[in-house]
Protein backbone atom coordinates (compact mmCIF):
# COMPACT_ATOMS: atom_id res chain seq x y z
CA UNK A 1 0.00 0.00 0.00
CA UNK A 2 2.61 2.09 0.71
CA UNK A 3 4.60 1.77 -2.27
CA UNK A 4 1.26 2.45 -4.27
CA UNK A 5 0.78 5.36 -2.38
CA UNK A 6 4.23 6.32 -3.46
CA UNK A 7 3.98 5.71 -7.04
CA UNK A 8 0.39 8.01 -6.99
CA UNK A 9 1.78 10.67 -5.30
CA UNK A 10 4.82 11.23 -7.79
CA UNK A 11 2.95 10.83 -10.61
CA UNK A 12 0.56 13.40 -9.18
CA UNK A 13 3.77 15.54 -8.40
CA UNK A 14 4.68 15.32 -12.39
CA UNK A 15 1.28 16.24 -13.47
CA UNK A 16 1.78 19.46 -11.04
CA UNK A 17 5.21 19.84 -12.01
CA UNK A 18 3.87 19.91 -15.86
CA UNK A 19 0.79 22.38 -15.76
CA UNK A 20 3.05 24.54 -13.71
CA UNK A 21 5.49 24.43 -16.53
CA UNK A 22 2.68 24.70 -18.87
CA UNK A 23 1.21 27.89 -17.49
CA UNK A 24 5.06 29.32 -17.08
CA UNK A 25 5.10 28.73 -20.56
CA UNK A 26 1.88 29.93 -21.64
CA UNK A 27 2.57 33.36 -20.13
CA UNK A 28 5.93 33.37 -21.21
CA UNK A 29 4.33 33.11 -24.94
CA UNK A 30 1.51 35.63 -23.90
CA UNK A 31 4.32 38.13 -23.17
CA UNK A 32 6.16 37.55 -26.66
CA UNK A 33 2.93 38.15 -27.81
CA UNK A 34 2.11 41.14 -26.41
CA UNK A 35 5.64 42.48 -27.34
CA UNK A 36 4.80 41.82 -30.62
CA UNK A 37 1.86 43.58 -30.93
CA UNK A 38 3.66 46.54 -29.03
CA UNK A 39 6.54 46.60 -32.02
CA UNK A 40 3.49 46.42 -34.39
CA UNK A 41 2.01 49.58 -33.25
CA UNK A 42 5.50 50.86 -32.94
CA UNK A 43 5.66 50.39 -36.78
CA UNK A 44 3.20 53.73 -36.87
CA UNK A 45 4.95 56.74 -37.62
CA UNK A 46 3.04 59.84 -36.47
CA UNK A 47 5.49 62.21 -38.66
CA UNK A 48 7.82 61.19 -41.54
CA UNK A 49 7.42 59.27 -44.02
CA UNK A 50 6.95 56.08 -44.70
CA UNK A 51 3.85 56.17 -42.41
CA UNK A 52 4.63 52.82 -41.30
CA UNK A 53 8.11 50.83 -41.32
CA UNK A 54 5.99 47.72 -41.62
CA UNK A 55 3.56 47.24 -44.71
CA UNK A 56 -0.13 47.48 -43.99
CA UNK A 57 -3.11 46.60 -46.05
CA UNK A 58 -6.15 48.52 -45.87
CA UNK A 59 -9.38 47.60 -47.59
CA UNK A 60 -11.43 50.55 -49.54
CA UNK A 61 -14.30 50.17 -51.75
CA UNK A 62 -13.44 52.66 -55.17
CA UNK A 63 -15.87 53.80 -58.37
CA UNK A 64 -15.02 52.32 -61.62
CA UNK A 65 -15.93 55.12 -63.87
CA UNK A 66 -15.38 54.26 -67.65
CA UNK A 67 -12.47 56.66 -67.82
CA UNK A 68 -10.68 55.11 -65.20
CA UNK A 69 -7.73 52.69 -65.73
CA UNK A 70 -7.01 49.62 -63.28
CA UNK A 71 -6.34 51.51 -60.12
CA UNK A 72 -3.87 48.72 -59.35
CA UNK A 73 -2.22 50.00 -62.38
CA UNK A 74 -2.56 53.79 -61.81
CA UNK A 75 0.97 55.29 -61.27
CA UNK A 76 -0.13 58.24 -58.83
CA UNK A 77 -1.55 55.35 -56.51
CA UNK A 78 1.83 53.24 -56.81
CA UNK A 79 3.62 55.95 -55.46
CA UNK A 80 1.72 56.85 -52.51
CA UNK A 81 2.26 53.41 -51.51
CA UNK A 82 5.92 53.19 -52.23
CA UNK A 83 5.75 56.47 -49.77
CA UNK A 84 3.60 55.35 -47.09
CA UNK A 85 4.09 51.54 -47.19
CA UNK A 86 0.33 51.08 -47.34
CA UNK A 87 -1.07 49.25 -50.01
CA UNK A 88 -4.66 49.56 -50.62
CA UNK A 89 -6.97 46.65 -51.48
CA UNK A 90 -9.47 48.22 -53.65
CA UNK A 91 -12.83 47.11 -54.36
CA UNK A 92 -12.98 48.55 -57.69
CA UNK A 93 -16.71 48.96 -58.60
CA UNK A 94 -18.64 49.44 -61.70
CA UNK A 95 -20.51 53.35 -61.41
CA UNK A 96 -23.86 51.26 -62.10
CA UNK A 97 -24.93 49.80 -59.08
CA UNK A 98 -21.65 51.52 -56.97
CA UNK A 99 -24.48 53.34 -54.55
CA UNK A 100 -26.46 50.13 -53.74
CA UNK A 101 -22.99 48.38 -52.92
CA UNK A 102 -21.94 50.50 -50.65
CA UNK A 103 -25.12 50.14 -48.80
CA UNK A 104 -25.28 46.49 -48.57
CA UNK A 105 -21.51 47.22 -47.06
CA UNK A 106 -23.09 49.55 -44.28
CA UNK A 107 -26.19 47.51 -43.33
CA UNK A 108 -24.48 44.26 -42.57
CA UNK A 109 -22.25 43.31 -45.34
CA UNK A 110 -18.45 43.01 -44.34
CA UNK A 111 -16.99 46.33 -43.41
CA UNK A 112 -14.42 48.21 -44.78
CA UNK A 113 -11.72 50.38 -43.36
CA UNK A 114 -12.70 53.36 -45.54
CA UNK A 115 -14.83 54.82 -47.78
CA UNK A 116 -14.01 57.65 -50.39
CA UNK A 117 -16.48 59.01 -52.61
CA UNK A 118 -20.03 57.63 -52.27
CA UNK A 119 -21.70 57.89 -49.16
CA UNK A 120 -24.22 60.43 -48.46
CA UNK A 121 -25.46 62.83 -46.37
CA UNK A 122 -27.67 60.44 -44.38
CA UNK A 123 -25.46 57.18 -44.30
CA UNK A 124 -22.54 59.59 -42.94
CA UNK A 125 -24.90 60.98 -39.98
CA UNK A 126 -26.65 57.79 -39.34
CA UNK A 127 -23.92 55.33 -39.55
CA UNK A 128 -21.55 58.18 -37.07
CA UNK A 129 -24.27 57.94 -34.48
CA UNK A 130 -24.50 53.87 -34.79
CA UNK A 131 -20.23 53.81 -34.42
CA UNK A 132 -19.85 52.48 -37.62
CA UNK A 133 -18.02 55.51 -38.96
CA UNK A 134 -15.49 56.63 -36.15
CA UNK A 135 -14.73 60.23 -35.15
CA UNK A 136 -12.02 62.15 -37.24
CA UNK A 137 -10.99 65.26 -35.51
CA UNK A 138 -8.81 63.71 -32.83
CA UNK A 139 -7.08 61.93 -35.74
CA UNK A 140 -6.91 65.13 -37.55
CA UNK A 141 -5.94 67.12 -34.90
CA UNK A 142 -3.16 64.45 -34.05
CA UNK A 143 -1.67 62.85 -37.36
CA UNK A 144 -2.93 65.62 -40.68
CA UNK A 145 -1.13 68.56 -40.91
CA UNK A 146 -1.76 69.22 -43.80
CA UNK A 147 -5.94 68.60 -43.27
CA UNK A 148 -5.48 70.25 -40.10
CA UNK A 149 -4.57 73.58 -41.41
CA UNK A 150 -7.05 74.19 -44.40
CA UNK A 151 -9.41 73.43 -41.83
CA UNK A 152 -8.26 76.55 -40.14
CA UNK A 153 -7.56 78.36 -42.87
CA UNK A 154 -11.62 77.65 -44.47
CA UNK A 155 -13.84 77.18 -41.45
CA UNK A 156 -16.62 76.93 -44.21
CA UNK A 157 -15.30 73.36 -44.87
CA UNK A 158 -15.33 72.39 -40.72
CA UNK A 159 -18.55 73.88 -40.91
CA UNK A 160 -19.72 71.44 -43.76
CA UNK A 161 -17.82 68.59 -42.26
CA UNK A 162 -19.39 68.79 -38.86
CA UNK A 163 -22.39 66.54 -38.05
CA UNK A 164 -25.02 67.98 -35.93
CA UNK A 165 -23.77 65.95 -32.83
CA UNK A 166 -20.13 67.94 -33.44
CA UNK A 167 -17.92 65.12 -34.70
CA UNK A 168 -16.58 64.68 -38.08
CA UNK A 169 -17.68 61.16 -39.62
CA UNK A 170 -16.63 62.47 -42.94
CA UNK A 171 -14.43 65.02 -44.95
CA UNK A 172 -15.08 66.98 -48.30
CA UNK A 173 -13.61 67.07 -51.13
CA UNK A 174 -12.66 70.74 -51.51
CA UNK A 175 -11.40 72.59 -54.44
CA UNK A 176 -11.00 76.81 -53.84
CA UNK A 177 -11.56 77.24 -57.39
CA UNK A 178 -13.62 80.91 -57.86
CA UNK A 179 -15.78 79.69 -60.93
CA UNK A 180 -17.04 76.95 -58.90
CA UNK A 181 -19.23 79.12 -57.32
CA UNK A 182 -22.69 78.68 -59.94
CA UNK A 183 -23.47 76.23 -62.46
CA UNK A 184 -24.80 77.38 -65.51
CA UNK A 185 -23.82 79.38 -68.11
CA UNK A 186 -26.18 80.87 -70.79
CA UNK A 187 -24.76 80.90 -73.81
CA UNK A 188 -26.35 82.93 -76.49
CA UNK A 189 -25.59 82.73 -80.48
CA UNK A 190 -23.84 85.70 -81.48
CA UNK A 191 -23.54 84.81 -84.74
CA UNK A 192 -26.97 84.96 -84.75
CA UNK A 193 -27.59 88.41 -82.90
CA UNK A 194 -25.05 89.70 -85.82
CA UNK A 195 -26.93 88.23 -88.32
CA UNK A 196 -30.20 89.92 -87.64
CA UNK A 197 -28.56 93.47 -85.79
CA UNK A 198 -29.45 92.66 -82.46
CA UNK A 199 -28.08 93.30 -79.76
CA UNK A 200 -27.32 91.83 -76.24
CA UNK A 201 -30.89 91.55 -74.27
CA UNK A 202 -29.92 92.75 -70.69
CA UNK A 203 -33.71 92.16 -69.66
CA UNK A 204 -36.31 89.88 -69.56
CA UNK A 205 -38.70 91.70 -72.04
CA UNK A 206 -35.57 92.42 -74.95
CA UNK A 207 -34.87 88.65 -74.10
CA UNK A 208 -38.50 87.74 -75.10
CA UNK A 209 -37.93 89.71 -78.04
CA UNK A 210 -34.24 88.20 -79.48
CA UNK A 211 -35.71 84.86 -79.11
CA UNK A 212 -38.84 85.72 -81.21
CA UNK A 213 -36.70 87.13 -83.90
CA UNK A 214 -34.35 83.73 -83.51
CA UNK A 215 -37.54 81.64 -84.02
CA UNK A 216 -38.98 83.99 -87.36
CA UNK A 217 -36.39 85.58 -89.00
CA UNK A 218 -34.12 82.55 -90.58
CA UNK A 219 -30.92 83.93 -88.27
CA UNK A 220 -28.95 80.67 -89.36
CA UNK A 221 -29.49 81.96 -93.28
CA UNK A 222 -30.53 78.21 -94.62
CA UNK A 223 -34.06 79.36 -95.72
CA UNK A 224 -36.07 76.51 -93.31
CA UNK A 225 -38.06 77.11 -89.87
CA UNK A 226 -35.61 75.02 -88.21
CA UNK A 227 -34.31 77.65 -85.76
CA UNK A 228 -34.95 76.84 -81.99
CA UNK A 229 -34.59 79.63 -80.24
CA UNK A 230 -33.52 78.53 -76.30
CA UNK A 231 -33.80 74.66 -75.57
CA UNK A 232 -33.12 73.31 -72.04
CA UNK A 233 -34.09 70.74 -69.36
CA UNK A 234 -36.51 70.57 -66.98
CA UNK A 235 -35.85 69.32 -63.53
CA UNK A 236 -31.88 69.10 -64.07
CA UNK A 237 -29.28 71.94 -62.56
CA UNK A 238 -26.72 71.37 -65.85
CA UNK A 239 -29.01 72.91 -68.97
CA UNK A 240 -31.90 73.64 -66.98
CA UNK A 241 -33.76 77.06 -67.09
CA UNK A 242 -33.96 78.06 -63.27
CA UNK A 243 -31.10 80.39 -63.64
CA UNK A 244 -34.40 82.47 -65.20
CA UNK A 245 -36.00 83.01 -61.99
CA UNK A 246 -32.94 85.29 -60.76
CA UNK A 247 -34.62 88.50 -62.76
CA UNK A 248 -37.80 87.68 -60.42
CA UNK A 249 -35.41 88.16 -57.43
CA UNK A 250 -35.99 84.09 -56.82
CA UNK A 251 -32.60 82.86 -55.34
CA UNK A 252 -32.29 79.30 -55.76
CA UNK A 253 -35.55 77.95 -57.91
CA UNK A 254 -33.75 74.31 -57.89
CA UNK A 255 -33.13 73.36 -54.03
CA UNK A 256 -36.30 76.07 -53.32
CA UNK A 257 -34.77 77.37 -50.04
CA UNK A 258 -33.37 80.93 -49.46
CA UNK A 259 -32.26 82.79 -46.67
CA UNK A 260 -33.52 86.13 -45.05
CA UNK A 261 -31.99 87.80 -42.16
CA UNK A 262 -31.21 84.67 -40.90
CA UNK A 263 -34.80 83.01 -41.85
CA UNK A 264 -35.34 80.03 -43.64
CA UNK A 265 -37.58 80.58 -46.20
CA UNK A 266 -39.51 78.58 -49.91
CA UNK A 267 -39.51 80.13 -52.88
CA UNK A 268 -42.42 77.91 -54.30
CA UNK A 269 -44.68 80.02 -51.94
CA UNK A 270 -43.50 83.35 -53.02
CA UNK A 271 -45.30 86.04 -55.71
CA UNK A 272 -41.81 85.95 -57.36
CA UNK A 273 -42.17 82.84 -58.22
CA UNK A 274 -45.50 82.85 -59.62
CA UNK A 275 -44.21 85.50 -61.72
CA UNK A 276 -41.33 84.19 -63.09
CA UNK A 277 -43.31 80.84 -63.65
CA UNK A 278 -45.83 83.34 -65.96
CA UNK A 279 -43.08 84.36 -67.75
CA UNK A 280 -41.47 80.95 -68.67
CA UNK A 281 -45.14 80.16 -69.62
CA UNK A 282 -45.54 83.44 -71.65
CA UNK A 283 -41.84 82.02 -73.85
CA UNK A 284 -43.32 78.33 -74.08
CA UNK A 285 -46.78 78.98 -75.43
CA UNK A 286 -45.30 81.30 -78.18
CA UNK A 287 -42.60 78.31 -79.04
CA UNK A 288 -39.14 80.41 -77.86
CA UNK A 289 -38.58 77.50 -75.53
CA UNK A 290 -37.90 74.10 -76.79
CA UNK A 291 -41.36 72.11 -76.89
CA UNK A 292 -39.40 69.08 -76.00
CA UNK A 293 -37.89 70.84 -72.89
CA UNK A 294 -40.03 68.67 -70.41
CA UNK A 295 -39.46 65.38 -72.20
CA UNK A 296 -35.65 65.42 -73.56
CA UNK A 297 -32.82 63.61 -71.89
CA UNK A 298 -28.82 64.92 -72.67
CA UNK A 299 -28.85 62.86 -75.88
CA UNK A 300 -31.60 64.55 -77.70
CA UNK A 301 -30.05 67.69 -76.52
CA UNK A 302 -26.68 67.14 -78.36
CA UNK A 303 -28.71 65.91 -81.11
CA UNK A 304 -29.77 69.85 -81.03
CA UNK A 305 -26.58 71.42 -80.26
CA UNK A 306 -24.69 69.67 -82.45
CA UNK A 307 -26.41 69.32 -85.41
CA UNK A 308 -24.51 69.99 -88.60
CA UNK A 309 -26.29 73.39 -89.42
CA UNK A 310 -26.75 75.44 -85.74
CA UNK A 311 -30.50 75.52 -84.97
CA UNK A 312 -29.83 76.53 -81.06
CA UNK A 313 -29.77 80.54 -80.62
CA UNK A 314 -29.26 79.90 -76.71
CA UNK A 315 -28.53 77.03 -73.89
CA UNK A 316 -27.65 76.44 -70.73
CA UNK A 317 -24.35 74.49 -70.20
CA UNK A 318 -21.05 74.79 -67.58
CA UNK A 319 -18.85 75.85 -70.06
CA UNK A 320 -20.10 74.29 -73.99
CA UNK A 321 -17.18 72.16 -74.74
CA UNK A 322 -19.56 69.01 -74.12
CA UNK A 323 -22.62 70.52 -76.10
CA UNK A 324 -20.78 72.49 -78.32
CA UNK A 325 -17.29 71.25 -79.89
CA UNK A 326 -14.93 74.10 -79.63
CA UNK A 327 -15.14 75.29 -83.08
CA UNK A 328 -19.15 75.95 -83.07
CA UNK A 329 -18.68 77.28 -79.35
CA UNK A 330 -16.99 80.18 -80.91
CA UNK A 331 -20.60 81.45 -82.51
CA UNK A 332 -21.81 81.80 -78.42
CA UNK A 333 -20.50 84.07 -76.05
CA UNK A 334 -22.47 84.17 -72.37
CA UNK A 335 -25.60 86.33 -71.66
CA UNK A 336 -25.58 88.32 -68.63
CA UNK A 337 -28.23 87.94 -66.21
CA UNK A 338 -31.21 89.32 -67.18
CA UNK A 339 -33.15 92.60 -65.18
CA UNK A 340 -36.54 91.61 -64.30
CA UNK A 341 -40.03 93.87 -63.79
CA UNK A 342 -38.65 95.19 -60.87
CA UNK A 343 -34.84 95.28 -61.05
CA UNK A 344 -33.89 92.43 -60.35
CA UNK A 345 -30.77 90.86 -61.72
CA UNK A 346 -29.73 87.29 -59.28
CA UNK A 347 -27.91 84.31 -61.01
CA UNK A 348 -28.46 80.75 -58.86
CA UNK A 349 -25.72 79.93 -56.96
CA UNK A 350 -24.37 76.47 -56.63
CA UNK A 351 -21.39 76.62 -54.85
CA UNK A 352 -19.52 73.20 -55.81
CA UNK A 353 -15.96 74.24 -54.27
CA UNK A 354 -16.98 71.81 -51.18
CA UNK A 355 -18.40 68.69 -52.03
CA UNK A 356 -19.48 66.65 -48.74
CA UNK A 357 -18.45 62.87 -47.74
CA UNK A 358 -14.92 61.72 -49.56
CA UNK A 359 -13.69 60.11 -46.25
CA UNK A 360 -14.29 58.42 -43.49
CA UNK A 361 -13.24 55.29 -41.33
CA UNK A 362 -14.66 52.85 -40.48
CA UNK A 363 -14.89 50.65 -36.97
CA UNK A 364 -13.17 47.92 -38.77
CA UNK A 365 -10.48 49.77 -39.33
CA UNK A 366 -7.34 48.16 -37.53
CA UNK A 367 -4.98 51.16 -38.27
CA UNK A 368 -6.70 54.40 -38.26
CA UNK A 369 -4.07 56.73 -37.88
CA UNK A 370 -2.21 55.11 -40.41
CA UNK A 371 -5.12 55.61 -42.87
CA UNK A 372 -5.40 58.81 -41.70
CA UNK A 373 -1.99 59.68 -42.85
CA UNK A 374 -2.23 58.19 -45.50
CA UNK A 375 -5.21 60.82 -46.65
CA UNK A 376 -2.88 63.31 -45.28
CA UNK A 377 -0.03 62.63 -47.44
CA UNK A 378 -2.20 62.49 -50.25
CA UNK A 379 -3.45 66.23 -49.30
CA UNK A 380 0.46 67.31 -48.82
CA UNK A 381 -0.20 70.39 -51.56
CA UNK A 382 2.10 69.27 -54.29
CA UNK A 383 1.18 66.12 -54.18
CA UNK A 384 -2.54 66.81 -54.46
CA UNK A 385 -2.17 68.45 -57.79
CA UNK A 386 -0.86 65.32 -58.89
CA UNK A 387 -4.03 63.33 -58.05
CA UNK A 388 -6.28 65.74 -59.34
CA UNK A 389 -4.12 66.61 -62.56
CA UNK A 390 -1.44 63.70 -62.77
CA UNK A 391 1.99 63.07 -62.11
CA UNK A 392 4.90 65.95 -62.83
CA UNK A 393 6.59 64.80 -66.36
CA UNK A 394 3.56 63.53 -68.01
CA UNK A 395 0.47 65.21 -66.73
CA UNK A 396 2.26 68.63 -64.89
CA UNK A 397 5.13 70.69 -65.74
CA UNK A 398 7.19 72.63 -62.88
CA UNK A 399 8.66 75.68 -64.51
CA UNK A 400 11.33 77.73 -63.15
CA UNK A 401 9.41 80.83 -62.21
CA UNK A 402 7.28 77.79 -59.65
CA UNK A 403 4.14 77.92 -62.12
CA UNK A 404 3.06 75.32 -63.03
CA UNK A 405 1.48 74.07 -66.17
CA UNK A 406 -0.78 71.57 -67.18
CA UNK A 407 0.10 69.27 -70.01
CA UNK A 408 -1.98 67.99 -72.63
CA UNK A 409 -2.65 64.24 -73.93
CA UNK A 410 -1.25 63.33 -76.92
CA UNK A 411 -3.55 64.16 -80.28
CA UNK A 412 -6.47 61.76 -80.50
CA UNK A 413 -6.13 61.18 -76.55
CA UNK A 414 -9.71 62.46 -74.50
CA UNK A 415 -8.88 64.64 -71.82
CA UNK A 416 -10.60 62.49 -69.23
CA UNK A 417 -9.30 59.07 -70.22
CA UNK A 418 -5.60 60.73 -70.17
CA UNK A 419 -5.93 61.87 -66.82
CA UNK A 420 -8.08 58.97 -65.75
CA UNK A 421 -5.25 56.29 -66.78
CA UNK A 422 -2.83 57.75 -64.00
CA UNK A 423 -5.10 58.79 -61.06
CA UNK A 424 -8.96 58.45 -59.83
CA UNK A 425 -9.02 62.19 -59.02
CA UNK A 426 -12.69 62.93 -59.41
CA UNK A 427 -13.52 60.39 -56.40
CA UNK A 428 -10.30 61.00 -54.15
CA UNK A 429 -10.51 63.28 -51.08
CA UNK A 430 -8.79 66.35 -52.51
CA UNK A 431 -8.27 69.46 -50.46
CA UNK A 432 -6.78 71.68 -52.61
CA UNK A 433 -6.34 76.01 -51.22
CA UNK A 434 -6.07 78.88 -53.51
CA UNK A 435 -2.46 79.92 -52.83
CA UNK A 436 -1.06 76.03 -54.61
CA UNK A 437 -4.26 76.92 -57.62
CA UNK A 438 -2.61 80.10 -58.05
CA UNK A 439 0.84 78.45 -59.21
CA UNK A 440 -1.04 76.33 -61.83
CA UNK A 441 -1.38 77.74 -65.35
CA UNK A 442 -5.00 77.15 -66.24
CA UNK A 443 -5.40 75.10 -69.21
CA UNK A 444 -8.22 76.21 -72.20
CA UNK A 445 -11.80 74.70 -70.31
CA UNK A 446 -10.54 76.22 -66.99
CA UNK A 447 -9.85 79.96 -69.03
CA UNK A 448 -13.11 79.48 -71.04
CA UNK A 449 -14.55 78.71 -67.57
CA UNK A 450 -13.21 81.82 -65.66
CA UNK A 451 -13.99 84.36 -68.51
CA UNK A 452 -17.61 83.44 -68.37
CA UNK A 453 -17.62 82.97 -64.58
CA UNK A 454 -16.23 87.07 -64.76
CA UNK A 455 -19.81 87.69 -66.17
CA UNK A 456 -21.77 86.53 -63.70
CA UNK A 457 -20.28 87.10 -60.84
CA UNK A 458 -20.84 90.36 -59.65
CA UNK A 459 -24.84 88.73 -59.64
CA UNK A 460 -24.23 85.47 -58.50
CA UNK A 461 -26.53 84.82 -55.23
CA UNK A 462 -24.81 85.74 -51.91
CA UNK A 463 -23.69 83.10 -49.77
CA UNK A 464 -25.36 84.33 -46.75
CA UNK A 465 -28.46 84.11 -48.73
CA UNK A 466 -27.88 80.57 -50.01
CA UNK A 467 -29.59 77.79 -47.94
CA UNK A 468 -25.70 75.20 -47.25
CA UNK A 469 -24.94 71.53 -47.84
CA UNK A 470 -25.58 70.47 -44.48
CA UNK A 471 -26.09 67.41 -42.00
CA UNK A 472 -29.59 66.42 -40.29
CA UNK A 473 -29.79 65.05 -37.07
CA UNK A 474 -31.56 61.07 -37.77
CA UNK A 475 -34.92 62.24 -36.56
CA UNK A 476 -34.62 65.43 -38.91
CA UNK A 477 -33.50 62.98 -41.92
CA UNK A 478 -36.64 60.62 -41.33
CA UNK A 479 -39.02 63.89 -41.52
CA UNK A 480 -37.31 65.48 -44.49
CA UNK A 481 -37.50 62.36 -46.41
CA UNK A 482 -40.92 62.02 -46.14
CA UNK A 483 -41.88 65.68 -46.04
CA UNK A 484 -39.30 67.16 -48.61
CA UNK A 485 -39.91 63.76 -51.10
CA UNK A 486 -43.68 64.21 -51.54
CA UNK A 487 -43.98 68.20 -51.62
CA UNK A 488 -40.62 68.49 -54.08
CA UNK A 489 -42.05 66.07 -56.37
CA UNK A 490 -45.66 67.97 -56.09
CA UNK A 491 -43.60 71.35 -56.66
CA UNK A 492 -41.86 70.27 -59.64
CA UNK A 493 -45.40 68.49 -61.24
CA UNK A 494 -47.17 71.88 -60.68
CA UNK A 495 -43.82 74.36 -62.40
CA UNK A 496 -44.01 71.43 -65.29
CA UNK A 497 -47.89 72.07 -65.76
CA UNK A 498 -48.02 75.93 -65.17
CA UNK A 499 -45.12 76.53 -67.49
CA UNK A 500 -46.72 74.20 -70.56
CA UNK A 501 -50.66 75.22 -69.48
CA UNK A 502 -50.26 78.13 -67.79
CA UNK A 503 -53.02 78.65 -65.47
CA UNK A 504 -50.68 79.46 -62.20
CA UNK A 505 -52.52 82.79 -61.33
CA UNK A 506 -55.87 80.83 -61.10
CA UNK A 507 -54.69 77.83 -59.02
CA UNK A 508 -52.39 79.78 -56.98
CA UNK A 509 -54.52 79.30 -53.43
CA UNK A 510 -55.16 75.95 -54.14
CA UNK A 511 -51.27 75.48 -54.40
CA UNK A 512 -50.48 76.78 -50.93
CA UNK A 513 -53.38 75.58 -49.23
CA UNK A 514 -51.61 71.87 -50.69
CA UNK A 515 -48.28 72.78 -49.62
CA UNK A 516 -49.67 73.74 -46.30
CA UNK A 517 -51.94 70.42 -46.21
CA UNK A 518 -48.61 68.42 -47.06
CA UNK A 519 -46.62 69.54 -44.30
CA UNK A 520 -44.62 72.33 -45.47
CA UNK A 521 -44.65 74.26 -42.05
CA UNK A 522 -42.97 71.69 -40.47
CA UNK A 523 -40.62 70.80 -43.18
CA UNK A 524 -39.54 74.50 -42.59
CA UNK A 525 -39.08 74.27 -39.05
CA UNK A 526 -36.86 71.50 -39.70
CA UNK A 527 -34.52 73.25 -42.01
CA UNK A 528 -33.89 76.18 -40.26
CA UNK A 529 -33.61 74.18 -36.55
CA UNK A 530 -30.80 72.47 -39.15
CA UNK A 531 -29.32 76.07 -39.91
CA UNK A 532 -29.38 77.60 -36.73
CA UNK A 533 -26.98 74.30 -35.68
CA UNK A 534 -24.96 74.97 -38.77
CA UNK A 535 -24.42 78.26 -37.67
CA UNK A 536 -23.58 77.75 -34.39
CA UNK A 537 -20.43 75.32 -35.63
CA UNK A 538 -17.09 77.17 -35.47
Amino acid sequence: MNKRFGILAFALMLIVASATLSSIAGCQNEAVGNEDGDKERETFRPTGLPVVDKPITLRIPMVKQPYFNDLNEMVTLRELERKTNIHIDWKQIPVEGFKDRLNLMLAGGELPDAFFYGLGSQDVVKYGSLGVLVPLEGLIEQYAPNIRRLLAEYPQVRRAATAPDGHIYSLPWFKDQEFFEYRNTFLINQTWLDALGLKMPETTEQFYRVLKAFKTNDPNGNGLADEIPATFRYNVTTNGYYELFGAFGVVDAVNNLYIKNGKVGFEAVEPRYKEAIGYLHRLYGEGLIDQQTFTQDSKQLLSKTKNDVPIVGVLASFNGTLELDLERLKQYVPMPPLAGPEGDRIWRRQDNRIIPNYFSITSANKHPEATMRLVDVMNDPKSVLQFQQGPFGTHLKEREDGKIEVLYPPAGNDLGYWIGSVTPSTALPLMISKPWLDKVIPHETDQLRDRFYQVYKPFIAKEEETYPSLYLTPEQNKRVSMLGADINKYVRQMEAKWIVQGGVDAEWDAHLTELNRMGLEELMKIRQDAYDQYRRIR
